[in-house]
């Protein structure tokens, strides 16, 4: 991504803020939010801080050790940098669809083949399709009959969303599996971009062959090295966990007490919130995400006697975005400028030791 896409997407990203803005001023009293605001706790929302970068920490050591065990070469702070760079790549670009085309050019910079930088991204991603459907399929099991009962009226948006992403999910183990299911979905998108308006896109056929052959050898990676799949998919159950849990400190911030019996329906309601919202076409699903989350946790905090509930829940909301959302785009700018600056050093360096072994050739 060139320096006029970034500061485009970058531009993209504040509009969103004002957006936010906008939605809390049209679904809820700006005054009442504040208010809430203003009386929260502050050392809560520390504690929430530092639950993100915790989980921001752990998310990224799936991909950390995924490119450690193909590229010995590597040095940690690079591997660092990049990993976390997809935090801000992602949370820029619809449908968080910058990360990993960025993090293969940066391992291709660092001396990693295309190739193995495709395979262990493609990994990493499928874990977390994996982990993310997993919890989701346990959460729904757990608390259906209750979040149907508390949003009757929308709970075909979460069921939408959850079918679209156990589909996504099963159409990559199938093509990754499957030799002739990736054939089939060769030929499906050959016949599908004979459709007039989706003629522009036959020019795309070897792109999506290598993706389905990337896809498939993906999958023999991952039947050679069952342990380190097994390390990788728990740092991101374990990642995700953190990040679910993240609301339930917001809620003791702003004074609600949360029984701690709630908690793993707190994480839930959370989880809820992506299945609803992960396929709105916005950058960090802005707009979706943020009206999902207050459906969700308006009838919940109401259920701990809180009249304003709909004003608790866009503070909450509030909060959490700020923190899951701009600090991530915040640390993941970080890393993205220490990244491009050490190995701005590196090539210097580089160039210079190669003009001293000529001088001294001479």
């Amino acid at each position: 991504m060139n320096k006029k896409k970034i500061i485009r997407n970058v531009i993209l990203v504040l509009a969103i803020l004002i957006l936010l803005i906008v939605l809390l001023v049209n679904l809820g009293d700006i005054k009442k939010i504040l208010n809430v605001l203003g009386s929260s706790n502050g050392w809560f929302i520390l504690l929430a801080m530092g639950a993100i970068l915790v989980y921001a920490f752990i998310n990224q050591i799936s991909l950390m050790i995924l490119t450690k065990h193909r590229y010995r070469d590597i040095k940690f702070v690079d591997n660092y940098c990049i990993s976390g760079s997809e935090f801000f790549f992602n949370s820029i670009t619809p449908f968080s669809s910058g990360g990993q085309p960025f993090q293969a050019y940066a391992l291709k910079r660092k001396g990693m083949g295309l190739a193995n930088s495709t395979s262990v991204l493609l990994i990493n991603f499928i874990a977390y399709q994996v982990s993310l459907n997993l919890l989701g399929v346990i959460f729904l099991i757990m608390y259906y009959n209750r979040v149907e009962g508390e949003i009757s009226s929308y709970i075909w948006f979460l069921i939408a969303g959850f079918i679209i992403n156990v589909i996504v999910m099963l159409a990559l183990l199938a093509i990754g599996i499957i030799k002739p299911v990736g054939n089939i979905f060769i030929k499906l998108f050959d016949k599908i971009t004979t459709i007039k308006p989706l003629r522009r896109f036959q020019d795309k056929h070897d792109r999506v062959v290598e993706y389905v052959n990337n896809m498939q050898n993906a999958f023999k990676e991952i039947s050679k090295s069952i342990k380190l799949w097994a390390l990788v998919l728990l740092s991101k159950i374990i990642s995700l966990l953190i990040y679910y849990f993240v609301p339930f400190i917001a809620l003791y911030a702003i004074g609600v007490k949360v029984n701690p019996d709630d908690l793993f329906y707190v994480m839930a309601l959370t989880a809820f919130t992506l299945t609803i919202a992960i396929w709105v076409p916005t950058p960090g699903g802005a707009g979706g995400v943020e009206v999902a989350f207050s459906l969700l946790y308006s009838p919940f905090i109401a259920s701990y006697g809180f009249d304003d509930s709909k004003s608790y829940a866009l503070a909450i909301m509030l909060i959490w975005r700020m923190l899951t959302y701009y600090l991530l785009i915040i640390y993941g700018f970080v890393l993205y400028l220490i990244f491009e600056k050490r190995d701005k050093i590196s090539n210097n360096t580089n160039i210079d030791s190669e003009i001293t072994i000529t001088g001294k050739e001479n």
